[in-house]
């Protein structure tokens, strides 16, 4: 069986994922030059077909690929469930044992996996506004992270299972706009470029707004409905605005511990970490 590049990038959540997409989206044309074919939620989710229900359905890598000679697959849904606070590993707990299998499965298939992580910090009060704007969560960031406080989580442990079975290239969420040329040559290949998208994808959300939908809890009528509601009306004009639940000290710890585990991951094998 023909065997062919597959590029499988994995997320995380809440880490420009988004934007990425868009990119190779926007670039459709360029990449069919290229004899690159690419898998995006459009093609995934939804109208499309996912990827597991393609591989269930025979499908191989070059089958996917149609008449391309690579392919690029971008899904960061795949890991299942982002976080767990009562799990020993908190941090996509599911997630390597669900690559593994993708990946086992995908016939005729040489695959690098991509990632981006972020500081547990900032990461885990957007993932916890997520929740709040769709009606899921509104007991506070506290409970919302039991016991797994920022500094205490490591991405080096996700990365280094993920690392067990697939080559991972790997970059620092608050480094994505400077890296992107590098991400995208390791995705494409050398000397492969194309422009990113102009605008962010996903506008913020305020801290009033977060406050205002938390009294309102998560019973609220038509929640999302709501949420856009208030993300309008009290919007995000300034850094000051952004939802920031986190003491100065419990940013400075995460921050220190982030770096630290950058480091680990940076020493992993079968792992390229990318940085400015």
């Amino acid at each position: 069986m023909t065997t062919i590049p597959v590029s499988l990038h994995i997320g995380a959540h809440k880490t420009a994922s988004t934007h990425l997409q868009k990119s190779l989206e926007a670039a459709a044309d360029q990449l069919a030059e290229w004899e690159v074919c690419f898998l995006g939620p459009k093609d995934l989710r939804k109208d499309g077909i996912p990827l597991k229900n393609r591989i269930a359905k025979g499908q191989t890598a070059p089958d996917m690929a149609g008449d391309c000679d690579e392919l690029v697959i971008s899904e960061e849904n795949l890991m299942g469930p982002q976080f767990k606070a009562t799990a020993r590993k908190p941090l996509y707990p599911q997630g390597a044992k669900k690559i593994a299998a993708i990946t086992e499965a995908l016939e005729g298939a040489d695959v690098t996996l991509f990632m981006a992580v972020r500081d547990p910090a900032t990461w885990l009060a957007s993932l916890y506004a997520h929740e709040v704007f769709n009606g899921k969560a509104c007991d506070g960031i506290a409970a919302f992270c039991g016991a797994k406080t920022p500094e205490k989580l490591r991405w080096s442990d996700l990365v280094a299972e993920l690392a067990e079975t697939n080559r991972v290239v790997v970059w620092p969420q608050e480094e994505y706009a400077g890296l992107f040329p590098r991400i995208i040559e390791e995705m494409l290949g050398e000397g492969a470029e194309i422009d990113p998208i102009e605008n962010r994808v996903n506008a913020s959300i305020s801290g009033v707004a977060i406050a205002i939908l938390e009294q309102e809890g998560p019973d609220r009528p038509e929640p999302q409905k709501s949420a856009r509601m208030a993300k309008a009306k009290f919007p995000v004009r300034g850094p000051e605005d952004k939802f920031q639940p986190w003491s100065k000290s419990v940013l400075a710890a995460s921050r220190t511990a982030y770096e630290a585990d950058l480091n680990r991951i940076m020493d992993l094998e079968n792992v390229t970490l990318l940085r400015r």
